[in-house]
């Protein structure tokens, strides 16, 4: 059925659908994979490590093929996940120095999701220290770069994840998201990816905080990337439901997904302008649904206003930045006696609770301005963010800008249209829209009501189907010798 290099573009629900048949085993789709990141990987630098067990994983899942009997849905289906997910034996390291001897004795939840659905997971993909970036760099595992142009970041800070799937080192991925993480790699990278609509897929044993640590983080949602539509469900499908400590008394119901009839679309803003060939880009996919007989109207959001939510999502984005400070720096911060760094969140590190509750108060104002909004529209279509990859930025982020239509715009425009609906939860399934006249590719992000997730699903399965697909990005130059042995070093197999 096809020669390593081909079986490792197949999607996810076509691997398993092989594997139940005895068409292909799960070892000799894990060696395509796996020789596909031995050859390109030292290149990209996309994967971070590999999981000793994965063979023997395999292994045992061809043998439960050949006994026969009901299979789980993704049964062989081997994939990677982001390096912030707790897997049992291999090490977890958060893209943290301080944590790259870290081996957890469980699995996250979501990881223990993926595997009772059949998945063999046989590496972790590189990204940003503690999540905390728009890009993906660390002193463990070195820069990934973007499969469609190496010069370029595939994001952050799930950019391992977003660029593992496009270079097809694995068929789907699970990542995370707080200001953008999953959205804009997606985007960047050519692929499809889901933020769920807030718990509804556990995050427990994500690093941040802590490894299980008792906490459900504010804003976090984690979510699956994919080369298709179906395959994207496929893998939400495994991973929604209730974290371990609420599964025995909670279950997860989502309604299903809307007949889409009525869909908005916001592409630009003053407050965040987008640049002209990301916005023409948007603008034909707006017109791609519309030719399906969707009524889709260009609109805002009535009590929506971009500037006012990305002052409340600045505010409830301080707890990220709260492990880096403490008690004594908050409060010098507070009184004025020093600066916060330019973290993610920092800005807001010294804030007292009455200034985060009232910004609580604002997120619930506007989530029930969405909610009306969503008694008219099925769904709307927005920006990632104002712009295509970015080239790597290892510079202070207080340093750091971004070119927007030939001007330079402040570096956290990245994130304002992420924050505009990440502030209130909602979730965003973000699809292939096209390639920029310089081959960069562009997502659009399609956004529902809360726990409207199978109705933005469906819709990106709709423009999937109406847009041009973007193709396979370039095959790797071969990697010349250079001074990063020591990065190289940390990602082999462990």
């Amino acid at each position: 059925m096809g020669g390593d290099e081909e079986i490792r573009w197949w999607p996810a629900v076509e691997v398993a659908r092989a594997v139940a048949a005895r068409e292909l085993s799960a070892r000799e789709y894990l060696s395509a994979l796996l020789a596909a990141v031995e050859r390109d990987n030292p290149r990209l630098r996309l994967v971070a490590t590999v999981c000793e067990r994965a063979a023997e994983a395999a292994e045992e899942a061809d043998a439960a093929t050949m006994r026969g009997g009901p299979l789980p849905p993704l049964h062989g289906v081997a994939m990677t996940v982001k390096d912030c997910f707790s897997t049992a034996g291999t090490r977890t390291t958060g893209g943290a120095a301080a944590l790259s001897a870290h081996r957890p004795v469980r699995d996250a939840d979501a990881v223990a999701a993926l595997r009772r659905a059949g998945c063999v997971i046989f590496g972790k993909t590189n990204l940003p220290e503690y999540s905390a970036d728009v890009q993906t760099h660390n002193e463990l595992f070195g820069t990934a770069r973007n499969p469609w142009d190496p010069a370029f970041s595939p994001g952050g800070s799930s950019g391992g994840s977003a660029g593992a799937v496009a270079a097809g080192f694995t068929p789907v991925e699970l990542g995370s998201d707080v200001a953008g993480s999953i959205r804009l790699p997606a985007s960047h990278c050519g692929v499809l990816g889901h933020r769920p609509s807030f718990r509804t897929v556990p995050t427990y044993g994500h690093v941040p905080p802590l490894p299980f640590a008792h906490t459900v983080p504010d804003l976090t949602a984690a979510g699956p990337f994919a080369r298709t539509a179906a395959d994207l469900v496929a893998v939400f499908a495994a991973v929604a439901g209730p974290d371990s400590r609420d599964a025995p008394g909670w279950r997860l119901e989502l309604p299903p997904a809307r007949p889409v009839r009525r869909v908005a679309a916001w592409f630009d803003d003053p407050y965040c302008p987008v640049d002209p060939d990301v916005r023409h880009l948007l603008e034909r996919a707006a017109d791609r649904l519309a030719d399906t007989g969707v009524v889709v109207e260009r609109t805002v959001p009535r009590g929506v206003r971009l500037d006012a939510c990305d002052r409340v999502f600045r505010s409830l984005l301080a707890p990220v930045a709260y492990g880096r400070y403490s008690v004594r720096d908050a409060a010098a911060i507070a009184r004025g006696k020093r600066e916060p760094g330019a973290e993610l969140g920092a800005e807001h590190v010294g804030q007292t609770h009455r200034s985060w509750a009232e910004a609580d108060g604002n997120r619930a104002r506007l989530r029930l301005h969405w909610r009306r909004f969503f008694e008219e529209y099925d769904a709307i279509l927005l920006p990632t963010g104002p712009t295509a990859a970015l080239p790597h930025d290892h510079r202070p982020l207080a340093d750091r800008d971004i070119v927007v239509g030939g001007r330079r715009r402040p570096y956290w425009d990245q994130i304002v249209w992420a924050g505009l609906t990440g502030v209130c939860e909602l979730p965003t399934t973000v699809v292939p829209a096209g390639l920029t006249p310089a081959g960069l590719p562009v997502g659009v992000a399609v956004t529902g009501p809360y726990l409207g997730d199978r109705t933005t699903l469906a819709v990106a399965g709709v423009l999937e189907r109406v847009l041009p697909p973007l193709g396979r990005p370039p095959a790797p130059a071969p990697l010349t010798r250079t001074t990063s042995g020591k990065a190289e070093e940390h990602a082999r197999h462990h």
